[in-house]
């Protein structure tokens, strides 16, 4: 126990060194790293080694006194600029104080006038800011802007698929910046334009167009979604309907030349040519917007619809060329073209039959008036009473010089049994020769017979009756003439004067005036009667009891006649 505290109180090498050198260097560096593996290596040291230390010390000591004192030798310019540099530095770090204190001194004023500097160039900054926005998106702003220009040259180049996607892409931007108001302006301009290709295209409508064009300009109009579809359906008929109109009156310029004085005949037939004219361009107008109609609108064709408006204008002028002849060419011009109506579902066949039968009515009625009449004239002419009261009985022609023809010197045609027979079984369209003596009566019967003859080219057999009865009402009218003609003639001529020449001449009137009535009533009006209903109908006459039963008008006068 003694032993181990005797070993406890022994110094280390550190502490003994320490107290022994204490004068010589600082105990304290003893301590360092450095001396602390120093010490412990000369611990580990043998003793011989121990003794070789000091040597070994000496010599390496004495190796760096020669190398430093070589170094010092050679790196005097060195050192003496190390310490050159070495005492400017230590200057330029006062300097440098000094200045960064003066800088120090004057970052508060630089501040302050710094934030004026920013704040004063707040407003140019952003303006700066914009115009550089603006540069940089240039061409994007560039595109928006001229939507509106280019918007108009398609409308007026008619592309107006490239005018919608403008619209389109207009409309876009408008909802995508509602607040922008350049972006609202541009929309505003690109709407007027778009306003202005629909007033363009519903302008199409009204003008004269093909059915591609048309579908064409109804297509874009769908697709504007600015009408909906009975809305631009009725938009569609609306305009072909005026463009049918405006085609229709132009061919109003036909009927020129009707105010003008001119004859029957020549107004009938500017009627007839206008007609003509009319009715093609109606057919041609209106088949071509019912196919029109049919393709853009329809799948296929809804029925059989009613005849347009168009078809009635044209019945108030038929009744102008209310003749046959004129009438069979104008119903076979409309008969094709209910015809070619028919396929698109318009067939108004069953239109023409009344307005042409009321036509032919009236035509063939009013030729019978019209030779009645210019017969009636003829006799008037001759009265008695309008003779006198002008230049008296010599002014007067006599029976024989107005009925009878030049070259007829015997003793006027009467008609035998045996011709009366004949005339029943001849052919109803073959005019008496017996006629042809008397000149007033074979005008008469010419007139007569050119309305039966226009009637013959079209004749409906509903108006046989109607037409027959026309004729009585004609031929009594000029049975009703004639009758007031004889019972006209001078007391001179019907009583006889006192010469015998005189008495002979009064007696040959008399035969003259007898011979024509025998003639009108027992030739004329048989076959005129039977030209009509065995001529134009080829209906046999059964004798009064058949479908030519004489009209009682006609047979009360025709008995006066006789007796």
């Amino acid at each position: 126990m003694s032993d181990a505290s005797q070993d406890a109180e022994l110094p280390t090498l550190p502490e003994l060194l320490a107290a022994s050198a204490q004068d010589t260097f600082d105990p304290s560096s003893l301590t360092s790293p450095e001396a602390s593996a120093y010490l412990s290596r000369l611990t580990s040291l043998s003793l011989q080694e121990l003794e070789e230390e000091p040597t070994e010390l000496s010599s390496s000591s004495a190796q760096l006194t020669n190398a430093l004192t070589t170094l010092c030798y050679t790196s005097y310019p060195t050192f003496l600029s190390l310490h050159a540099t070495t005492s400017t530095l230590s200057s330029s770090l006062d300097s440098l104080f000094s200045s960064l204190s003066s800088l120090l001194s004057a970052l508060p004023n630089l501040e302050s006038s710094a934030r004026t500097f920013a704040q004063d160039s707040r407003a140019l900054l952003a303006s700066r800011r914009k115009a550089a926005l603006v540069l940089e998106h240039h061409d994007k702003l560039h595109d928006v802007l001229s939507l509106p220009l280019l918007l108009e040259t398609s409308v007026r180049n008619h592309n107006y698929s490239d005018a919608l996607l403008l619209a389109q892409h207009a409309s876009t931007l408008a909802s995508r910046f509602p607040s922008n108001p350049l972006v609202q302006s541009v929309k505003a301009d690109c709407d007027a334009r778009v306003h202005s290709m629909l007033a363009q295209l519903l302008r199409v409508l009204h003008e004269q167009a093909k059915l591609p064009a048309l579908f064409r300009a109804v297509g874009f109009l769908r697709k504007m979604n600015v009408l909906s579809e009975q809305e631009l359906a009725l938009a569609f008929l609306s305009g072909r309907n005026a463009y049918l109109d405006g085609t229709l009156r132009t061919v109003e310029a036909e009927k020129k030349g009707l105010d003008s004085e001119g004859s029957v005949e020549r107004e009938r037939e500017i009627y007839a040519r206008y007609l003509k004219r009319y009715v093609d361009a109606w057919r041609e107008g209106v088949h071509d917007v019912v196919t029109q109609y049919t393709t853009i609108f329809l799948d296929r064709p809804q029925g059989t619809e009613p005849a347009p408006p168009g078809a009635s204008r044209a019945a108030n002028d038929i009744h102008h060329a209310a003749h046959p002849s004129l009438l069979s060419s104008l119903l076979t011009q409309l008969t094709y073209c209910a015809t070619s109506f028919a396929r698109v579902g318009l067939d108004f066949r069953a239109a023409l039959g009344p307005l042409f039968v009321s036509a032919v009515r009236k035509g063939v009625t009013r030729e019978f008036e019209e030779a009645t009449s210019a017969w009636s004239k003829t006799l008037e002419s001759e009265d008695t009473s309008k003779s006198r009261s002008r230049s008296g009985p010599s002014a007067r022609k006599k029976p024989s010089q107005l009925f009878l023809t030049p070259g007829t010197t015997s003793a006027p045609p009467i008609p035998t049994v045996a011709q009366l027979a004949a005339l029943a079984s001849a052919a109803p369209n073959v005019p008496p020769p017996i006629l042809a003596s008397y000149s007033p009566l074979a005008i008469y019967t010419n007139a007569l017979l050119s309305a039966l003859n226009g009637l013959r080219l079209l004749a409906p057999a509903s108006l046989m009756d109607d037409l027959r009865i026309a004729l009585d009402n004609a031929l009594a009218r000029g049975t009703d003439a004639l009758l007031a003609y004889m019972r006209s003639l001078p007391e001179e001529w019907s009583n006889g004067p006192t010469t015998t020449a005189a008495q002979e001449e009064s007696k040959r009137e008399d035969e003259v005036v007898r011979a024509v009535g025998a003639v009108y009533a027992k030739v004329f009006v048989p076959f005129l009667r039977r030209a009509l209903v065995e001529g134009v109908y080829g209906v046999k006459v059964h004798g009064d009891d058949g479908p030519a039963s004489m009209d009682q008008g006609l047979a009360r006068a025709l008995d006066d006649l006789q007796h």
